[in-house]
């Protein structure tokens, strides 16, 4: 049989016409993909040429500035796992890449914080505002109304789980071995009895106040009641009364014994209150002209120490402040010219008591039925009456209202009571002095 049919063609003609289809549908098909390859690449190409000019584009400054960043982040995380001598070495070359770093950190991480930050208040304008009477302060955000700092603090101590003393175990490392411990892991009485130290018995509040700016729990430890409650004795004595308002009047209602001694009139120890006479004496007529006559000017001071165990000082020479008030700090080694004595509170008004002493010394003695027999001694009395008034500063101000002396001769009592003229007795502003109060001879009790 022949291989050519009637038609003339031959029978593989069909088969070869549909494979050059496939091949061409190939080749179509691998020009496409390679297109679409070679425009990806492209892309990439160009974004790699972006980024390397974006990078280009960077200052050396913010380099430095990412790099410390980075470093001052991880010190960040470090010291809250509790492992702060590893934290040390990034801070240290956080600060030596950017000098300011913490503050260029603190104002980014605020910055990116948002608005969920508005509701958390700084620490020290908080103090600022609300250290001596604690003014109400609202949160945001539908959180618990707090009426003060006070008890703020003790929300936000008892949320950490370090109120009262206890730190949070796991922020510690297990591995490392302590060989200190940290003054919140301090039971409370002891931490009361330090503060009481810091008091003293000079009732030293001041120090108090600068350790309630330390931290929360300092602050909440400074706000005890029992603390204020005994400074108060200290002040008023039997008088010290209660917080409730008396004779129905509000004003004398006091909400914490904190309040009572801020608010109420008393005198300051931590200085000494002193006021300058001034007055014009008429010399004498000079010999060779007898038409001259001086006139001289004297100047001199009145210093008036308190101490809160009810013992008072009282001193006047022609000293300056500067020295005057140095020879009222040792109260066991005191010169012949300081009154001593005591004094006591009565609403606004400060009695003082002073005597000085008049011996005739040993040498005068007599000689009676065999016997000898000392002379008795002379002795000068001073009753003073101030009144704490209003000034620039609460209790800075004390005005004469009464001054009497009363001297003891031969058994018989004489008193001179002198003339309270301003001019004469000025009234004694205080003035605050640091060495008093350097040394604590005894805690608050």
């Amino acid at each position: 049989m022949s291989d050519v049919d009637s038609d003339g063609e031959a029978p593989g003609l069909e088969t070869v016409s549909g494979t050059s289809a496939l091949d061409e549908f190939r080749e179509n098909w691998q020009r496409e993909l390679q297109g679409h390859m070679n425009s990806a690449s492209r892309a990439r190409s160009e974004a790699g040429d972006a980024l390397t000019a974006a990078n280009s584009n960077l200052s050396e400054a913010d380099l430095l500035q990412a790099k410390a960043e980075s470093l001052y982040r991880t010190a960040v995380l470090l010291e809250q796992r509790g492992k702060v001598y590893d934290a040390l070495p990034y801070y240290r070359k956080a600060t030596q890449i950017v000098p300011d770093i913490e503050f260029r950190f603190y104002e980014q991480h605020k910055l990116s914080s948002g608005d969920a930050g508005k509701k958390y208040h700084n620490l020290a304008s908080d103090l600022a505002k609300q250290l001596d009477l604690g003014q109400p302060d609202a949160s945001e955000g539908g959180e618990e109304v707090v009426d003060n700092l006070y008890e703020k603090f003790q929300q936000d101590l008892r949320q950490d789980n370090i109120y009262n003393g206890k730190m949070i175990a796991s922020s510690r490392d297990a591995s490392v071995l302590i060989t200190g411990l940290h003054f919140a892991d301090l039971p409370p009485e002891i931490v009361m009895r330090i503060l009481r130290w810091v008091v003293s018995a000079q009732l030293d509040m001041r120090s108090l106040e600068q350790c309630a700016a330390v931290s929360k729990g300092f602050y909440v430890y400074a706000r005890d009641e029992e603390l204020w409650r005994l400074a108060c004795v200290k002040v008023w004595g039997h008088n010290v009364g209660t917080l409730e308002a008396q004779d129905s009047d509000i004003s004398n209602a006091y909400y914490s014994w904190r309040d009572m001694f801020i608010r109420r009139e008393r005198v300051l120890f931590n200085g000494c209150y002193i006021s300058k006479t001034t007055y014009l004496r008429m010399g004498e007529n000079s010999f060779q002209d007898q038409f001259y006559r001086p006139i001289q000017l004297v100047e001199y001071y009145r210093y008036i120490r308190f101490m809160p165990d009810g013992k008072v000082l009282m001193m006047t020479s022609a000293d300056e402040p500067a020295q005057g008030v140095s020879k009222l700090k040792n109260l066991h080694n005191l010169r012949p010219e300081i009154l001593r004595g005591r004094y006591r509170l009565f609403g606004s008004t400060v009695t003082l008591v002073l005597q000085k002493s008049q011996s005739r010394g040993p040498g005068h003695l007599r000689q009676r039925r065999g016997s000898i027999m000392p002379v008795e001694e002379d002795s000068s009395q001073f009753l003073i009456e101030l009144r704490i008034t209003a000034s620039k500063r609460r209790c800075a101000q004390l005005v004469w209202s009464h001054y009497t002396l009363v001297q003891k001769r031969n058994k018989v009592d004489t008193s001179s009571e002198f003339d309270l003229t301003e001019a004469k007795y000025p009234p004694l502003r205080f003035s605050t002095v640091k060495s008093y109060h350097l040394d604590a001879d005894a805690p608050l009790a």
